[in-house]
C-alpha cells in the first residue's frame, strides 16, 4: 500500500512539472526578441545617418573645391596689367616685339578632383635685342578643334617671377597656365599658345 502511494506521489508532481513547462511555454517569443530587434533598428538607424553625413560632406567639399577654382580664375582674370607698358600698335612696340623671343618649352595638362583640368605651357622668354627690359606681359590662350580661343589667362614673369630688369642677352624660364572652361572636355581642346602682350623698358 506504501509503494501505491508513493506512485501515486510521483505521478501527482510529474504532472505539476509538465504544467510548470506548459506554462513557461505559452510566454509570448516576442517579448523575449524584442530588443534584440530594437537594437538593430537602433544600429541600421545609426549607419543610414552616417551614410548621410558622409554623402553631405563630399558635396560640401566638392562645392568648396569648386567655388575656390572660380575665384582663383577670376583672380587671375583680374590681376593688374603692368603700367606704362606698350603694346601691339604701338611703335616702340612693334620696333622690338621681334627682339624678344619666346622659346615653348613643353605643355603639361593638370587634372583636378572636380572633373575639370587646367593646361600649362612652359617656357623661355629671351631678349635678343639692345634694351633692357623691365616689365613683360605674356598671354596664354587655350584653342579648340577650330583654332577659336576658349579661355586664356595672362602672366608677368617680369617683375613677378623676377624683380630685377632683363639684361640683353639674358633669358627667363617662366610658364603660363590657362583653366578650361567647366563644359570643355579635354579631347576638345586643340593647344594652348603663348603672345607677347606688353613691354615695358
Amino acid at each position: 500500500m506504501m509503494k501505491d502511494e508513493a506512485r501515486a506521489g510521483e505521478q501527482e508532481s510529474g504532472r505539476a512539472g509538465d504544467e510548470n513547462v506548459s506554462a513557461s511555454s505559452l510566454v509570448p517569443s516576442s517579448s523575449l526578441s524584442e530588443p534584440m530587434f530594437e537594437t538593430e533598428v537602433d544600429r541600421s538607424a545609426e549607419r543610414a545617418r552616417s551614410r548621410a553625413f558622409l554623402v553631405i560632406g563630399a558635396i560640401a567639399v566638392l562645392f568648396i573645391l569648386a567655388l575656390i577654382m572660380m575665384l582663383s580664375s577670376l583672380r587671375r582674370e583680374n590681376l593688374p596689367m603692368l603700367r606704362n607698358v606698350v603694346r601691339a600698335g604701338s611703335p616702340e612696340f612693334d620696333a622690338y616685339k621681334d627682339k624678344v623671343e619666346l622659346e615653348i618649352t613643353g605643355k603639361i595638362t593638370h587634372p583636378n578632383m572636380i572633373g575639370m583640368f587646367q593646361l600649362e605651357v612652359r617656357a623661355k622668354l629671351h631678349n635678343r635685342g639692345a634694351r633692357m627690359l623691365t616689365g613683360v606681359e605674356v598671354l596664354g590662350k587655350m584653342l579648340d578643334m577650330n583654332d577659336k580661343v576658349i579661355s586664356s589667362n595672362t602672366s608677368i614673369p617680369i617683375p613677378r617671377i623676377r624683380e630685377e630688369p632683363l639684361k640683353p642677352g639674358e633669358s627667363l624660364s617662366f610658364s603660363v597656365k590657362v583653366d578650361a572652361p567647366s563644359r570643355v572636355q579635354e579631347h576638345e581642346v586643340k593647344d594652348i599658345t603663348i603672345e607677347l602682350r606688353g613691354l615695358q623698358f
